[in-house]
């Protein structure tokens, strides 16, 4: 790997850093956490992933804690975040829309990104011949922060119940090999972040979700079944209690 290359992904880190520290620091702010929390969840966001991809390839210790500048830059970011929105002190509204437009693509910018710097770490702990290691360190850098975030502040993740995501990563993950092993890193690099890209802002437009089973709304209207029977049983007994009560 090449002075020019490590500056190349460097950069796209920090870009991918910054794109997920904001959505990590955004979705902290609507879950109303205070100043430490809102950094906690925008530093995890960032570098999640990327923890998690180097515990799998056995890189100790991890890129995160080797060189500071990427969680300095998370929590820079998500200290700037959390003062715009001070100042703002609003997100109803027009500004509830500009948070779910911004969280959109900034969630797809630091998807796609980390998807590629993914598979360029694991490539650099030497297991280049591995395609498969290579693919799911792409996928697990570019998923796994989101994935904290949204444990962190109680919510189902994304990539479980939403439109496609892992998938769209796993595509450009996929797409990036086939074009390093006939192109240079940079074309390589711009068509799986526009395969990444493409394909997640197409299923949110679209709606394209994975398959379902749709047990949820018979579950429910037996819950709701339950509850009016038990409805129904106590004023059933609190009008015997009356009509025994006024019994001539």
């Amino acid at each position: 790997m090449n002075e020019r290359f490590d500056v190349i992904v460097t950069i796209l880190e920090l870009i991918g850093t910054a794109a997920f520290a904001a959505s990590g620091a955004l979705t902290a702010i609507k879950r109303r956490f205070d100043l430490f929390g809102v950094i906690i969840i925008g530093v995890t966001t960032a570098v999640g992933g990327g923890i998690m991809r180097d515990i799998v390839i056995g890189s100790h210790p991890v890129a995160a804690f080797r060189d500071p500048l990427a969680m300095s830059a998370a929590a820079l970011i998500s200290v700037l975040v959390f003062a715009a929105l001070a100042v703002k002190g609003d997100l109803g509204g027009k500004a509830l829309k500009l948070y779910d437009s911004a969280m959109l693509m900034l969630d797809t910018i630091g998807l796609g990104i980390f998807t590629v710097t993914g598979i360029t770490a694991a490539m650099r702990s030497g297991v280049s011949d591995n395609t498969f290691l290579l693919v799911f360190s792409g996928v697990i850098t570019g998923v796994g922060g989101g994935v904290l975030r949204d444990i962190f502040v109680n919510k189902k993740p994304e990539i479980f119940v939403g439109n496609i995501y892992a998938c769209a990563s796993a595509t450009g993950a996929v797409a990036f090999l086939l074009c390093y092993g006939m192109m240079s890193f940079m074309p390589a690099c711009m068509v799986s972040l526009v395969v990444t890209f493409s394909l997640r802002l197409m299923s949110v437009k679209f709606g394209w979700n994975l398959p379902k089973i749709q047990i949820k709304a018979r579950q429910e209207r037996r819950i709701a079944a339950t509850k009016e029977n038990l409805i129904n049983k106590k004023r059933s007994i609190d009008y015997e209690k009356v009509y025994y009560y006024h019994k001539p």
